[in-house]
């Protein structure tokens, strides 16, 4: 898959689909499952049961399969068209993925987010490290900053 890279203040990025004719569908009865190629033999897997949907990244000549999908309650579209992928030398080291999700209020009525959820990337996985909600003014900016400090920043899997 050829994608354009761009450069950025602290390194480069490059946007790939997270649907279409470059993906390739695994999905089986009940369970959407696609998986949609990125830079230096990164891939990246999206799933959706419904009233669950979840992304993985791993680097696919190390792995078959990924070892640990980050899972939200989705909501709506459930994912944005694009996953911005960030790299350090051409390999990456984070994406961000716009999605939307459900969260219940304490008075127990659920209600939809729209956030870039920054994800931190090593060969074997992905986790995510936070969450910007997606309507604040300067959302982009804040979550490419946030994106490029990720090495030092602790996985978080509660949503």
């Amino acid at each position: 898959m050829a994608v354009p890279v761009g450069d950025a203040a602290q390194g480069s990025y490059v946007y790939a689909p997270t649907q279409g004719e470059t993906c390739t569908d695994r999905s089986r009865d009940g369970f959407n499952r696609w998986r949609c190629s990125g830079p230096a033999g990164y891939v990246a897997e999206y799933t959706d049961e419904g009233n669950v949907a979840g992304i993985a990244i791993w680097r696919s000549s190390v792995r078959r399969a990924s070892p640990h999908a980050v899972p939200w309650r989705g909501s709506g579209r459930v994912f944005g068209e694009k996953l911005e992928w960030r790299l350090n030398d051409g390999q990456p080291h984070a994406a961000i993925l716009r999605i939307w999700r459900l969260t219940t209020d304490t008075d127990g009525r659920d209600r939809e987010l729209e956030e870039l959820m920054i994800l931190k990337i090593a060969p074997s996985g992905t986790c995510r490290v936070a969450s910007i909600n997606a309507w604040q003014p300067r959302a982009n900016e804040i979550a490419q900053q946030t994106a490029d400090g990720v090495s030092t920043m602790p996985c978080r899997d509660e949503l």
